[in-house]
């Protein structure tokens, strides 16, 4: 009941203090530093562009007010409602000028006599000018209609419904709390009563006691009284003569004075008996009234911190009902549904794309499109101004603005399915009858209809809206192949390769027969293709994106493990191993290169198991320790064979050798038995043996019955077991040996000492591979790929990354120039160096959109410039002190190029997900292995992969980073010591040069994806980081370069070039980051997007969680399980949400005092409100692009930009902490010239999530 309390005092203390606060902004970071405001205003250059910017440089875009009242919404909304009033008069008059001008100018174009040239000339002008004008206020018209105001202001209405929802959580949550904190207290009421009672029944037993002690002191009394009584009468007897009536009188006193004194002693003896225990009784009671004190006091200040928590808490609200016959929608909602409609009507009216040649005769169906539009559930989110505007614009760019034929595409679309016309493409395709020119027409317009607005964004929809059953949404599984096909069409008619055009034909027919659902069985190359042209590629040819992906994905399991099978192979030739490139080729360290050398394997096992990240080696060592531990309780159960002692104590001998080599941090799947095991057993075997003799002679006494063992014993000699001397030849890895003494002891025990079957062999098969590759080092095959990256798949989480990467860097330098030096003391330095670097890498990601692995190349050029200034002096012969300055700027770009393979995340799928990805890379890496269901064998990996995985997204990745590095460096090298005089001949120098360091760094990221059912498109970010630290190295030069005064008092020093050795190590000391970052992405053909503020300390994370806690909350009560009536806003959901949340809150504090390298990402998502608003822009957009107006599309790029510029776009989606890890080895030669090979590994995990996964 404690922790309960103190878990409501949290909550409530928690939510009081988010009452206090202010919002904040999903643009702004939270709580910055004050040292760190001042830094940036100063140094603006330490700190990333804003939210705002990074969605758009240099951001004007408007953003309403989101504090405005409905009233105000509904007055903005009047404003725009009167002022399509006004521009659709202005319309009207122009139109009517524009007539009366026509009119006027054909009369006189007829007359009789013709009228005057100069009169015609005017008139023409006129008609002209009459044309403009109503041109202009169409344009006008159309863009007020297009224009994103009412969209505005819609995101202003959700605001306040936003803002409705949290004052209803609020005042739910606090009512509950409220309830349970009442009924805590009258819990600890009942508790407080409890102990009370308690105490009243032991202050009784303690006065029980006391009573009982002046009991006794009565009785000691009265039997004291009874003996001095008995004393007088005795005495009083024998002064008595015998015989007298006093001496009998005196005998009956007597007698009674006994009993009296007889029952007081027996009434003392009872007290006496009872009081034995009576100070152990009181020292125990006054314990157990203390103790119940201690509870009491406990209670009531508990009882006290709720009650004063309730009294702090805002009063109890109910939610106030709406007056009788007031309207229920609020008025800022009814306006706005009232101007959509009146836009709607307006551009119905005027149907803007078809101004020139009329739109009466399109009117009907355009509103009957509007009333689908208008129903409830619409058929599509889509805006409705977008819809007509997309079918209007694209029906008048289809019939060259006849609205009249344009109004029979729609009529006839309206009366079919949508999959109709796929077959109709078909027929018409195949077939050579001929039908007449005004049927061949309208169905020409209509397919041609359905190839535009399937490259649109939506354009599935908006076709499933004009058909015949467009008063319902269409699902995915009919959107999906319909825009497949209709892709695929298009590109087939205008492809002039034949086997081009059979391939796309096979993705046609299977996308007519998923949407017919029928039995039909395709080969798996006709999957592949249609799998293919849904990620949006349409054609295999050679030089295609297709191709490419292929091809790069064939050399990823081809060269890339040659190069690392042929890095690894024996000196002497063998036949299969692999050949060596040219040695032009391995020289050059940006050729030849690969992410699966030896070394980075090595260094991925390491970084991943760090991170938490399961990996084949700990999965082959936690199978080798429970066959160890196996083996080990086999041994204890063969003490019952005394004569196969020897080979018992050498299978001991084997696991003291495996443990030892433990103790040493070897890992033992990565151990291959050598010589020196085998002395080192035979050893452990000889010690065993010998402390087994001593045991014996102990256990067994001689004749007299003495235990000596004190005496010289003979030395007996031992050998290794057969067995065990071929371990320690064969060069088996551990795994193999435990299995081979474990066949061997089988062999030898009797049946009933045989250890038990091992769980592991039923494993063997899978657990082969992975050990075989432990034992290599090294890829020896391309299916190692799938067994290197199995377990990381397998096991991997939210945000868990493993990237791998190999490669080398070629450049070169202008070291310090040979001048004399300007004084004694001074000497300038100066050195600078270009260089590129290129590096192969594979990559495993599970973001928030899905899993993903990529495989690719990534190139960095980058330039480096060093300027300081060394001041010192000689303090003796040959040794000096110099305090060096000096700052450096780096400027680097790096262009990435990869193929990557990304399925969807879907709650509570993720296990699906992984064997997807799974499954994926092992089509990609057996491509040429595995047997097709059905049709020919594959022809390369990208189609095994697309064939295998219909829910596969591939897609090409193109980014793009630009880093700048300022850093300054202050090191004072104490001492300089110089070995020869360098005026002379060269000379060597030894330096201790400890020193302090500061960096800044700024990165700016842009990436975007080209194919792919699923993606990033133009995803961009900006980081500012910024680290302290110290460093301590120790140089030595054999051929020195330093400006070190030869002698002591010399006025000059030579300097030359030198050859440098170091050793040094580094520490941080401070670190900073911020990054902003948006990475829009695609789902099929709809926009959505995520936005993402990642820092380096918990304290900016703490505060948009104080600030915005009841959105967070909200939020997390979304991921949780409904009740029986499918609400997820419950008493019980919002209880264990807040309680969730402060776990959190506590983990991330932890976080920040351990761990130094956090960092911690806010990451806000699209609503989907907004990706439909976007993706009805991106299609006028489109269309626009199509039309050569490059006018509109512009605009349409800033209606989109303004929807990404407004807060109400979007919403939380989820609170992440990361750690990250990084091995990064550089070998090779940087002086002068540049010639160094890259080894990098990065991993990275999730430590704390909100809302849990």
């Amino acid at each position: 009941m404690l922790e309960e309390a103190h878990t409501l005092q949290r909550l409530a203390e928690s939510a009081m203090t988010s009452l206090k606060a202010v919002p904040t902004s999903v643009w702004e970071r939270p709580s910055p530093s004050t040292a760190r405001r001042i830094t940036t205003k100063v140094f603006p250059w330490l700190k990333p562009a804003s939210v705002r910017n990074v969605i758009k440089a240099d951001s004007t875009a408007k953003t309403p007010n989101p504090s405005q009242s409905p009233q105000d919404i509904a007055n903005a909304v009047e404003a725009l409602s009167t002022r399509l009033d006004h521009q659709s008069k202005v319309l009207a008059t122009a139109t009517h000028a524009l007539l009366a001008t026509r009119e006027h100018l054909a009369s006189l174009e007829q007359a009789t006599p013709p009228a005057s040239a100069e009169r015609l000339s005017q008139a023409q002008a006129r008609a002209r000018q009459a044309d403009n004008t109503t041109r202009l206020a169409s344009q006008q018209l159309r863009e007020l209609i297009q224009g994103t105001d009412v969209l505005h202001l819609n995101a202003l209405s959700d605001g306040q419904d936003q803002l409705e929802q949290k004052a209803g959580f609020s005042r739910d949550w606090l009512n509950e709390l409220r309830t349970r904190m009442q009924a805590v207290d009258v819990r600890f009421a009942d508790r407080h009563a409890a102990i009370a009672i308690e105490i009243e029944l032991k202050v009784a037993e303690t006065r029980e006691l006391i009573a009982l002690d002046h009991d006794m002191t009565v009785a000691e009394r009265a039997a004291a009284l009874a003996n001095s009584h008995l004393s007088g009468l005795r005495a009083q007897r024998r002064e008595t003569p015998e015989g007298s009536a006093d001496a009998s009188r005196l005998d009956t006193e007597i007698e009674q004075a006994l009993e009296e004194r007889s029952q007081a002693m027996q009434t003392h003896q009872a007290l006496a008996r009872r009081l034995v225990r009576v100070d152990v009784d009181c020292a125990r009671l006054n314990d157990e009234i203390g103790e119940l004190y201690t509870r009491l006091a406990v209670v009531s200040g508990e009882r006290s911190t709720l009650s004063a928590l309730q009294h702090k808490l805002p009063a109890s609200a109910q939610p106030t009902e709406p007056a009788e016959g007031e309207a229920e929608a609020r008025i800022d909602r009814v306006a706005l549904k009232n101007v959509r409609a009146q836009y709607l009507a307006s551009q119905i009216s005027e149907a803007h794309a078809f101004a020139s040649s009329g739109t009466q005769d399109l009117q009907p169906a355009l509103q009957r499109i509007a009333d689908r539009l208008q129903g409830t559930p619409a058929p599509t989110p889509l805006p409705d101004f977008a819809v007509i505007e997309v079918v209007t614009s694209a029906l008048a760019e289809l019939t060259g603005n006849d609205a009249m034929r344009a109004d029979r595409v729609l009529d006839l679309l309206n009366r079919h399915p949508l999959e109709h016309w796929a077959d109709v493409a078909e027929d018409l395709s195949k077939s050579v009858r001929t039908r007449s020119a005004h049927n061949h027409s309208v169905q020409q317009d209509t397919l041609e209809l359905c190839r535009t607005l399937a490259n649109v964004p939506r354009g599935m929809e908006i076709l499933h809206v004009l058909s015949r059953d467009g008063a319902t949404p269409i699902t995915a599984d009919r959107a999906t192949p319909l825009r497949a096909f209709w892709n695929a069409d298009e590109a087939q008619r205008r492809e002039p390769d034949d086997k081009v055009k059979a391939w796309l034909q096979s993705a046609k027919d299977v996308a007519r027969h998923t949407l017919a659902a029928d039995d039909k069985a395709f080969d798996d190359r006709a999957h592949a293709a249609f799998n293919a042209v849904r990620n949006g590629y349409l054609s295999n040819a050679p030089g295609t994106p297709y191709a490419q992906h292929d091809q790069r994905l064939k050399k990823a399991t081809t060269e890339w493990v040659m190069r690392a099978v042929a890095a690894n192979a024996p000196r002497t030739p063998q036949a299969t191993a692999p050949a060596k490139g040219s040695l032009p080729r391995r020289l050059i360290p940006t050729l030849n290169k690969t992410p699966f050398a030896r070394s980075t394997l090595d260094r991925a096992y390491s970084v991943g198991e760090s991170m938490g990240l399961q990996s084949p080696r700990q999965q082959v060592d936690q199978v080798i320790s429970r066959r160890m531990s196996q083996l080990e309780e086999a041994l204890k159960n063969g003490r019952g064979a005394p004569e196969l002692q020897n080979e018992l104590s050498a299978a001991h001998a084997l696991l003291d050798h495996l443990k030892a080599l433990e103790k040493k941090g070897k890992h033992l799947s990565q151990v291959t038995f050598e010589k020196r095991d085998g002395k080192s057993m035979h050893s452990l075997m000889k010690a065993r043996v010998h402390q087994q003799r001593l045991s014996q002679m102990w256990d067994k006494p001689d004749a007299t019955g003495k235990r000596a063992v004190s005496g010289l014993q003979k030395n007996v000699h031992v050998e290794l077991p057969p067995l065990y001397a071929e371990l320690a030849k064969g060069k088996l890895s551990v795994y193999e040996a435990l299995n081979r003494v474990d066949e061997h002891l089988r062999g030898i025990l009797p049946p009933s000492l045989q250890p038990a079957q091992s769980a592991e062999e039923l494993l063997e098969d899978d657990m082969s591979a992975a050990i075989k590759l432990l034992k290599a080092r090294h890829l020896s095959e391309k299916s190692d790929i799938v067994t290197f990256f199995k377990p990381f798949i397998l096991e991997s989480r939210l945000r868990d990354r493993l990237r791998l990467g190999g490669g080398g860097t070629l450049g070169v330098g202008l070291p310090s120039l040979p001048y004399g030096l300007i004084s004694p003391l001074v000497s300038p330095i100066f050195s600078a160096e270009k260089s590129r670097s290129d590096e192969a890498f594979a990559q495993l990601f599970m973001p928030i959109l899905g899993m993903e692995m990529s495989f690719g190349k990534a190139r960095t050029d980058a330039a480096e410039a060093t300027v300081g200034v060394a001041v010192g002096a000689a303090v003796a012969d040959g040794v000096a002190i110099q305090a060096a300055l000096t700052g450096r700027v780096t400027a680097q770009e790096t262009q990435t190029s990869s193929t990557l393979m990304r399925f969807f995340r879907t709650r509570h799928k993720d296990d699906e997900m992984r064997g997807n990805m799974l499954n994926a890379l092992d089509s990609m890496v057996r491509w040429d292995i595995i047997d097709p269901q059905r049709g020919p064998r594959y022809s390369g990996p990208l189609e095994a992969i697309l064939a295998r995985n219909p829910q596969v997204s591939i897609s090409q990745i193109d980014a793009t980073t630009s880093t700048r590095n300022l850093a300054a460096r202050v090191a004072l090298r104490a001492p300089a010591v110089r070995f020869k005089d360098g005026a002379s001949d060269a000379s060597q120098t030894l330096t201790l040069e400890p020193s302090v360091y500061i960096e800044a760094d700024r990165i700016k990221e842009k990436r975007k994806e080209t194919g792919g059912y699923i993606s990033v498109v133009g995803a961009k970010g900006d980081t500012a980081q910024q680290r302290a630290g110290v460093t301590a190295n120790l140089n030595f030069a054999p051929i020195a370069s330093s400006a070190t005064p030869a002698k002591k008092g010399a006025d000059y020093g030579v300097q030359g070039q030198g050859l440098g050795l170091q050793l040094g190590m580094s520490r941080d000391l401070g670190w900073a980051l911020e990054k902003n970052e948006i990475s829009p992405f695609l789902i099929g053909d709809k926009q959505d997007a995520d936005l993402d503020r990642h820092y380096s300390t918990p304290q900016d994370m703490l505060s948009e969680i104080t600030t915005n806690r009841d959105i967070w909350l909200l939020r997390c009560i979304e991921t949780l399980e409904p009740d029986d009536s499918g609400n997820k806003n419950t008493s019980d959901n919002r209880l264990r949400a807040a309680v969730l949340l402060d776990a959190f809150e506590a983990e991330i504090k932890h976080l920040g005092k351990t761990s130094n390298y956090c960092q911690y990402n806010v990451n806000y998502s699209m609503k989907g409100r907004a990706g439909a608003e976007i993706d009805g822009y991106r299609g006028i957009q489109a269309l626009a692009v199509r039309r050569g107006d490059l006018q509109a599309a512009q605009a349409a790029q800033r209606a989109i930009d303004d929807i990404l510029l407004t807060q109400e776009t979007w919403r939380p989606l989820v609170l992440i902490v990361r750690e990250r890890a990084r091995d990064s080895t550089v070998t090779g030669w940087r002086n002068l010239l540049r010639w160094q090979k890259l080894s990098n590994v990065d991993g990275q995990r999730t430590a704390a999530q909100f809302p849990p996964p």
